[in-house]
């Protein structure tokens, strides 16, 4: 199954940010998988941007604690095929919060990360 990549012009300005806070983190890279832009810790994903219904959102992988808190906030919702993996998407509705943004993918990040990369970011 051939699946269309994602239009990134209408939401360079989303993908700036996600970038320069994903791609700082030690060893990580950005792929094209399913058409989206996916982030990954080594060769594990910790980030998936995509857009459902014309709303932008930001794929993640959550603490098994926060993830029932955060469902009670209507901007998360299971992540479609990985939820049962702990994967939730943070709706990237305007106002963006981008500190609460970067303190997920952080998370994401450290769940994902091999031992080496961990050290290299709490260097």
């Amino acid at each position: 199954m051939v699946h269309e990549r994602l239009d990134e012009e209408p939401w360079g300005d989303l993908l700036d940010e996600l970038r320069a806070i994903c791609l700082d983190l030690p060893e990580s890279s950005e792929t094209i998988n399913f058409g989206n832009p996916w982030f990954r810790a080594g060769k594990k994903p910790f980030a998936i941007f995509g857009v459902r219904d014309g709303v932008p959102g930001i794929s993640f992988r959550a603490d098994p604690f926060a993830r029932e808190l955060l469902l009670d906030d209507e901007r998360y919702f299971p992540t479609p095929y990985m939820h049962r993996h702990g994967w939730l998407t943070l709706r990237l509705e305007e106002p963006v919060d981008w500190d609460e943004v970067e303190e997920h993918l952080l998370d994401s990040y450290r769940m994902q990360a091999l031992k080496r990369m961990l050290r290299a970011l709490d260097g």
